[in-house]
């Protein structure tokens, strides 16, 4: 049995491509997580918990699964030197997918397929930026099988994360009054390891910890060009290969669980993300584009941040769960070093959600409002300095998981 929903959540990690998100990292593993405000590092376990805290698979018995999908609709506003340009509306799908069995009383096995990163951000054709970015689209897509190991009231689990991740950027470079279109695309394939703890501390406290190494991804792909007539040698912005590095970010979780009867449970995580891995976006050419242009390279240097969450769930009844949650999520960007790619600023979530339960089989349902954080400044580019303030930035996402216990 185990084989088979192991090749299902290998399938679904096949349509990764269609996984993107408004944000670099991504917080949305499953609809009750995102309920509850991604506390979920020492909360009673479900199989999504391999996202979150690989030891919590110790609590699944049986053989379990877990599926679902959350769309993501945001939208953000800039000024570039007093003209306001709308980013374009999309929506974007985030699936997961998750199995666990239960191999005796002290072993157990699980295996999930999530997003952690993704990025969609799509300007206007004709934008005011455009010779910075006109669109940039990053995927990704985890494989992360774990082992958990439960004596009494302690567990640990470990794990090996392979990540798919794909980078697609568009921008234009303006020649006289045409401008030349280009688009550079890559992907490439990383591992990282993760693991957990999780201690019953009393009966009704609980407390977890988890971490995740840093990827390394070392992009190939290529560099492609529109030049729609403009005047330039023919040996100018030719096709050729492309490559790229970027480190994405280790992180560790703190967390802490009280149920203080039956029905009440809550729990507050903290999450610090090692953003200073990603300290430039350099993108290589095979060949020069023009006379001395073989990279072009945008220093980033962002910072190491804080996520906190906090969840509550209540048993309304045998079947039903109420949930709510709340996040504030720091934004990793130096605003030294701002740019169009992540239009971004300090974020608040707030989340409610819904278990519905019965026997084998159950299904949740989330929503969450996310709040962005107006942000100033300047934008330093090809062509001058920008005078830049991003501002009506929010999101609408709605989460839906099913799960069924063999």
């Amino acid at each position: 049995m185990f084989r088979v929903l192991l090749a299902a959540l290998l399938c679904v990690a096949a349509w990764a491509p269609f996984a993107e998100a408004a944000g670099f990292a991504m917080y949305e593993f499953s609809a009750r997580g995102n309920a509850l405000g991604g506390a979920m590092t020492a909360r009673r376990a479900d199989p999504s918990s391999i996202a979150f805290n690989p030891a919590l698979v110790t609590q699944l018995e049986g053989t379990q699964t877990l599926a679902g999908v959350t769309v993501v609709a945001p939208q953000v506003s800039v000024d570039v030197n007093g003209d306001t340009t709308d980013a374009e509306s999309n929506m974007w799908t985030v699936p997961h997918a998750y199995a666990t069995t239960q191999i005796n009383d002290n072993l157990f096995l699980g295996v999930g397929t999530f997003s952690r990163f993704g990025l969609g951000t799509e300007y206007p054709f004709s934008w005011a930026g455009r010779t910075e970015l006109q669109s940039v689209n990053i995927q990704s897509m985890s494989v992360n099988p774990v082992l958990g190991v439960r004596n009494g009231d302690f567990a640990f689990g470990f794990g090996v994360e392979a990540m798919w991740f794909e980078y697609d950027q568009k921008q234009a470079t303006a020649v006289g009054a045409t401008d030349i279109d280009g688009r550079v695309k890559g992907d490439s394939t990383g591992f990282g390891l993760n693991g957990g703890a999780w201690w019953k501390a009393t009966d009704s406290v609980a407390l977890g910890a988890s971490f995740r190494t840093p990827i390394k991804q070392d992009l190939e792909g290529r560099a492609t060009f529109d030049k729609n007539g403009a005047a330039v040698p023919a040996s100018w912005f030719r096709d050729t290969d492309a490559e790229g590095s970027v480190t994405l970010p280790g992180e560790v979780r703190v967390g802490v669980a009280w149920e203080p009867d039956d029905r009440w449970s809550v729990a507050l995580d903290v999450t610090r993300t090692f953003w200073s891995s990603y300290d430039e976006l350099r993108i290589g050419y095979g060949a020069p584009l023009a006379p001395g242009v073989t990279e072009s390279l945008k220093t980033t240097e962002w910072r190491d941040v804080w996520r906190l969450g906090l969840g509550v769930e209540y048993r309304l009844t045998d079947m039903v769960d109420l949930r709510a949650g709340y996040v504030y999520d720091c934004s990793p960007v130096n605003s030294d070093h701002l740019d169009f790619l992540v239009p971004a600023n300090d974020r608040q979530l707030y989340s409610v959600g819904v278990g519905l339960h019965d026997g084998p089989w159950r299904v949740d349902v989330s929503y969450t409002y996310l709040w962005i954080k107006g942000r100033d400044g300047e934008v330093e580019g090809k062509n001058g300095v920008y005078d830049v303030r991003f501002h009506d930035g929010d999101a609408h996402l709605v989460g839906l998981s099913a799960g069924w216990e063999f």
